[in-house]
Formats: structure tokens, C-alpha cells, sequence
């Protein structure tokens, strides 16, 4: 874990903020927003049809229908439920982010990424 805080001691919270409306952030710029969210505001409602590179913080226990975001995802086969992609991300050597993905229904390089951490 001690090599893992050493590589966050170079981030920059608002130029992570900035490169996520044009690239995925790494696991480990993840896992420093993470570790440090209250630092930041949490959203207290899903935004509506947010636009692509836009980044949330929500505290999922307490917004329990954080993906209800007005956008159309890709459902599974049953027609009813969105079809989730599920990962596990690794800081260093060890696995410590859950990543949750879907693809929009009418654009699928549309993605929307959930992210939370496994230890916290």
C-alpha cells in the first residue's frame, strides 16, 4: 500500500478533472479521487443526460439510483435490465477497483464507467 500512496503525491485534482472530459482516467488517478472524495462536492441526484467526459461523485449508499441518468443503455437480453460489463482494476499489483460498464443503446462508443473502491 505504501507504494501505491507514492504514486498519487504527483495529482492534480483539477487537471484529473479536465483530462477525464477526453481520455478514461488510470486505475490509480481513480483511486485518488476515490481515497480523497471529501474533498470534493458529491452529487446529490444523478445529473440528467449527462454529456460524454463528465464526472460524478456519489456516495452509492445513499443515492441508490445513482444510474438513472435519462441516457438509454444497451439492455441485456431479457429487454429489461442494462447490460453491465463487471472488472476488477488493479492498482500495482493489487486489485483494489470495481468497474462497472455500459454502452449506449443508439451510439456504442457511448460508455458510461462506475467505479468503486474494493478495500475502502
Amino acid at each position: 500500500m505504501c507504494t501505491i500512496m507514492r504514486m498519487f503525491s504527483g495529482y492534480n485534482i483539477n487537471d484529473l478533472f479536465q483530462e477525464a472530459q477526453t481520455r478514461w482516467l488510470k486505475p490509480a488517478e481513480v483511486l485518488y479521487i476515490l481515497q480523497n472524495h471529501e474533498k470534493f462536492k458529491l452529487a446529490p441526484e444523478p445529473p440528467q443526460q449527462p454529456s460524454s467526459g463528465s464526472l460524478f461523485l456519489f456516495n452509492k449508499r445513499v443515492l441508490r439510483f445513482f444510474r438513472r441518468d435519462g441516457h438509454h443503455w444497451r439492455k441485456k437480453k431479457d429487454g429489461r435490465t442494462v447490460g453491465e460489463a463487471h472488472e476488477r482494476l488493479k492498482v500495482g499489483n493489487a486489485e483494489t477497483l470495481n468497474c462497472y460498464y455500459a454502452h449506449g443503446e443508439d451510439n456504442p462508443n457511448f460508455q458510461r464507467r462506475s467505479y468503486w473502491m474494493l478495500d475502502p
